[in-house]
């Protein structure tokens, strides 16, 4: 395998957390510097691109792991009972899409954190490259990111501390759980601890503020961190809970009440054909956030996955889940993403997440 990513993006540390569980050998390499490559292969550039053994192209760190693991003779990350498999997958998604915007906010909003981040992408993507002079290409990044990611995503004095919250109820969330076991639904990793790894390995864990935060608020969510990077898997592994307890239901009504409400918003947004939508998240009113056709497969493929439970595991999963989640069952009141329609992903062309078309070239 070939990994293109950084150093220290949020979906390349998914896909390295998972490459090296399952022993998974894999070079590494920048993806500045190698677009051309990028874009003749697969089509688009963007964090992480993989190249398979075989010589085909990889995008998207969750269709990525399920294409890899579909190759796997082991016990699958994937929970046999319906159930717990499609809580997991829920969580997946929640961690790579709801808990974006908070690792992007103490990422660029505070000044250590911005200046260790600059530092390391120009480190890790610019300086072999010669494009431009250390301290411009530091100010570049750092008016960028703050631009698109926070300031353009809706982080404003007065969103500012809902969105730490978000931070703070995934910690006090996930504390809870590592408190009775080492990972998310057992005694070994699932597709809803990879998806937890992207913010919490290469942001929250290592950016310095919220690395402050986890090791004093939640200390076995940091010990988790270092768990799942060095954890192998094993044969015949097994052990996931038989049920739903209550520190996992807390989780899927904190991912439910966040991101499936916002995923509700955004697809009414995408429907009307607005570029920019306000929304409003456990009371608190985002104004102008960016829609996401993206986000609207991604909804999809969350209701995909609910038509095909059982009428019993259906029933079982509601007693859990809060009203916002009846966007999984309702009848479908908003537009198509008409992405990926034949089922390909991952080796399919990605989409922007945000906006229209596809990835800058």
């Amino acid at each position: 395998m070939h990994v293109y990513g950084c150093k220290i993006s949020y979906y390349t540390g998914k896909v390295e957390t998972y490459l090296r569980y399952r022993s998974i050998p894999y070079d590494y390499s920048p993806t500045v510097g190698n677009e051309r490559k990028l874009i003749e292969g697969a089509g688009v550039v963007q964090m992480p691109v993989v190249q398979h053994t075989d010589g085909r192209w990889m995008t998207d760190s969750t269709p990525i792991i399920a294409a890899l693991e579909a190759e796997q003779d082991q016990t699958t990350i994937y929970p046999d009972d319906p159930a717990l498999r499609f809580a997991a997958l829920l969580i997946d998604d929640y961690a790579d899409e709801w808990l974006w915007r908070p690792a992007m906010h103490y990422r660029w909003s505070y000044a250590a954190d911005r200046r260790y981040a600059a530092h390391s992408l120009y480190e890790d993507l610019i300086k072999g490259t010669r494009r431009l002079p250390a301290i411009f290409a530091r100010r570049f990044l750092t008016r960028r990111q703050l631009g698109n990611f926070v300031l353009g995503d809706g982080v404003t004095e007065q969103t500012w501390d809902h969105v730490e919250g978000a931070y703070f109820n995934a910690l006090d969330l996930l504390q809870a759980i590592f408190e009775k076991r080492p990972f998310i639904l057992g005694e070994t990793p699932t597709i809803a601890d990879f998806g937890m790894m992207a913010p919490m390995l290469r942001h929250f864990s290592q950016d310095p503020t919220p690395a402050e935060i986890m090791r004093t608020r939640a200390p076995a969510v940091y010990e988790w961190v270092a768990r799942m990077w060095n954890t192998k898997a094993q044969p015949g592994d097994t052990g996931i809970i038989s049920e739903i307890d209550e520190p996992l239901a807390a989780l899927l009504v904190e991912a439910s009440e966040t991101h499936l409400a916002q995923l509700r918003q955004n697809a009414d947004a995408v429907t009307q054909g607005l570029a920019r939508y306000d929304q409003t998240i456990q009371g608190c009113d985002y104004k102008q956030v960016p829609s996401s056709r993206y986000r609207v497969w991604c909804l999809e493929e969350l209701r995909r996955e609910w038509t095909e439970l059982a009428a019993d595991a259906q029933e079982n999963l509601k007693r859990f889940l809060p009203s916002e989640a009846s966007i999984l069952w309702e009848e479908a009141s908003f537009a198509p993403s008409n992405y990926d329609p034949e089922r390909q992903a991952p080796f399919n062309k990605a989409i922007n997440v945000f906006g229209k078309g596809l990835p800058p070239s």
